[in-house]
């Protein structure tokens, strides 16, 4: 997913073929292409890592989708772990516990791929810009002009060519400098034109998640529970995507099924990274 035009190749791992059949009836309810501009190219029903890695290749987005109880979760993280470094953007399709994808309601089951989706272009999309900051930095980092007091050791400063090329120099440095400016300003335009497709694929999940899922206020919720400084929401929303199948981080806020689930999930965070 690099934010261009081009249909996104989702790939979906389940653990049988039972689970393929209703993976096609929820898909049949969705308009992936039109909606979201991806495309499930294949349905993978594999328990082996391996398998897994190798129907991976060339593919944009690959969706996990095991039964959620203690031996799919424990599957899905073995398949997270094969397939790092082997896609740009590995996610779970998040069933309430103890749900299997064989028997779960094709309706819902088509909300959680269309929420995994949006997961993931979120992700896609934080990633590239991470990848062109730094980019942009090293790009800019090596276009500044070092002065010649940087770059010539003492006593050398004699055999400096005639002052006539040092004005010339100081001529080019200065358009190199307008030119680095023009660049700035271009990549900040890019960075505005990113910003704006993320809040867009934010606003959809909340739409998606609104009918089935309560919102609520990180930091009210964090407030109500510790008296302590909130947490930074990146850190949260990552432990999000880890610890829980049942709320969902977007933005400022928690959406879950109820309190008690987003006080948990809180309280689990806390404990185990702060």
């Amino acid at each position: 997913m690099t934010g261009t035009s081009m249909v996104t190749d989702v790939r979906i791992i389940v653990e049988g073929l039972r689970d393929v059949k209703r993976i096609c009836d929820a898909l049949e309810l969705s308009s992936l292409g039109g909606d979201f501009s991806a495309s499930v190219t294949s349905i993978i029903p594999t328990t082996d890592p391996l398998i897994a890695v190798n129907s991976a290749c060339g593919a944009d987005i690959i969706l996990i989708a095991t039964d959620a109880d203690n031996s799919g979760k424990s599957l899905s993280l073995q398949m997270e772990e094969a397939l790092q470094g082997v896609c740009p953007i590995v996610d779970k399709i998040r069933l309430p516990y103890g749900q299997n994808v064989e028997y779960f309601d094709s309706f819902l089951l088509k909300d959680a791929i269309e929420k995994a989706i949006v997961r993931a272009g979120l992700k896609a999309l934080r990633l590239f810009q991470a990848e062109q900051d730094i980019e942009d930095a090293t790009e800019v980092e090596e276009s500044i002009p070092i002065s010649e007091d940087e770059c010539l050791p003492m006593g050398l400063y004699d055999e400096c060519d005639d002052p006539d090329e040092e004005i010339q120099e100081g001529s080019e440095e200065g358009e190199l400098d307008e030119n680095i400016m023009y660049e700035l300003n271009e990549l900040r335009i890019d960075n505005q034109k990113y910003l704006s497709q993320i809040n867009d694929l934010e606003k959809r999940l909340n739409e998606i998640m609104i009918d089935s899922y309560e919102r609520y206020s990180i930091d009210d919720v964090w407030e109500s529970l510790y008296s302590e400084q909130l947490p930074d929401l990146e850190e949260i929303s990552l432990a999000a995507s880890r610890l829980s199948d049942e709320i969902f981080v977007s933005g400022n806020f928690i959406f879950a099924q109820s309190l008690r689930k987003v006080e948990d999930f809180l309280r689990e965070f806390r404990n185990t990274f702060l």
